[in-house]
């Protein structure tokens, strides 16, 4: 009897475990690419026009994640926290002098990450050209800053 048992059993634990892993078994969230990208180069647009409007100042504390936010200065390191970031970011003219556009950007597999990159312009002193990335994270439905980085042209050294 107990030799009928075992198989019954086998049978009968598989019918019961694979609906239930079908319910628990975690599956990727479904995310349209092409809708993740245009989100992306749209908030990137918006943080250029919002700089345009009201300046680099403002629109770094329009569209940065301070609370996970890190940016790297040339001779300073990694800067964390939003008095040491915004100690980078205080000019204020209006119109401001820095510019970019975005050329491309990619999408995390959840939709929640993204990067953009583009180049920029710099019209404060001198002229400065380069390129850049920016991290962009989905928070509350929004698209913040997590970092970027600008590379400046050699042409300018």
């Amino acid at each position: 009897m107990a030799s009928n048992f075992r198989p019954v059993h086998r049978i009968l634990m598989s019918a019961l475990l694979v609906p239930v892993a079908a319910c628990v078994t975690p599956t990727a969230p479904t995310i349209d690419e092409a809708t993740i990208v245009s989100e992306l180069l749209a908030a990137d647009q918006a943080y250029e026009r919002y700089n345009l409007e009201f300046g680099y100042e403002a629109a770094s504390l329009e569209f940065i994640e301070f609370s996970e936010a890190f940016m790297i200065e040339a001779g300073e390191g990694f800067l964390t926290g939003k008095a040491d970031i915004m100690a980078e970011r205080q000019l204020d003219t209006v119109p401001s002098p820095v510019h970019w556009s975005p050329i491309g950007a990619k999408a995390s597999e959840a939709g929640d990450f993204g990067i953009t990159w583009g180049t920029f312009l710099v019209e404060y002193e001198t002229e400065l050209t380069g390129n850049y990335v920016t991290v962009w994270k989905k928070v509350d439905g929004a698209w913040k800053i997590v970092t970027d980085v600008a590379v400046d042209d050699p042409i300018n050294d």
